[in-house]
Formats: structure tokens, sequence, C-alpha cells
């Protein structure tokens, strides 16, 4: 199982607006990916949101994340984001237990 880390750094008080986005993202989505969370920080740095999810191969999330792009629905919602971004980067994660 891999768990997928999406880390984005909000612009100075737009982590509430990405996070809205983020869940309205969630709900266009063709195929719901496992166990999807959004988070955001409680130390570190100010205005991180997460979005986590797990799948069961790199391959599965490299299906699925090609397909979410495809989608004009999600993509709409995603253009929102790019205003409110001001970095971000992912991380990938073998879950042990």
């Amino acid at each position: 199982m891999i768990l997928v880390r999406n880390v984005f750094q909000a612009k100075f008080g737009k982590s509430d607006e990405l996070v809205a986005i983020f869940k309205q993202m969630l709900q266009v989505m063709s195929e719901p990916v496992n166990n999807q969370r959004i988070l955001t920080d409680l130390s570190g740095p100010f205005y991180t949101v997460v979005l986590e999810a797990q799948v069961e191969s790199l391959a599965e999330w490299e299906r699925s994340r090609a397909e979410m792009f495809t989608n004009p629905q999600f993509g709409a919602v995603f253009a929102r984001t790019i205003d409110l971004v001001e970095s971000g980067h992912a991380e990938y994660y073998t879950i042990e237990t």
C-alpha cells in the first residue's frame, strides 16, 4: 500500500479557500481514491494544506491521476487553485503496517 501526500503552500491567508476547493475536487472525481483526507497545519510552515490518499501501487496512482486530469469538471475546479498556491510538492511512502 502506498501513501500519497500532495503538500501545498497556500498564499498568505488563503488556506481556507484552498481547502474548500479541494473538497469540491474530491466530489467531482470520477473514481475516488481510498482514504482521502485533507490536512491543514497546526505547526510548521503557515498555510500548509495536504491532500492525502492511499493507493495499492504507484501504477494505480498514475492511472487514477491521469483519469482525474482528463475529467473536465475536475479540471475546472483544479484551475481555481492556481491563484491560491505559492508552491507544492509530492511525497510517496510505503505503508509498512
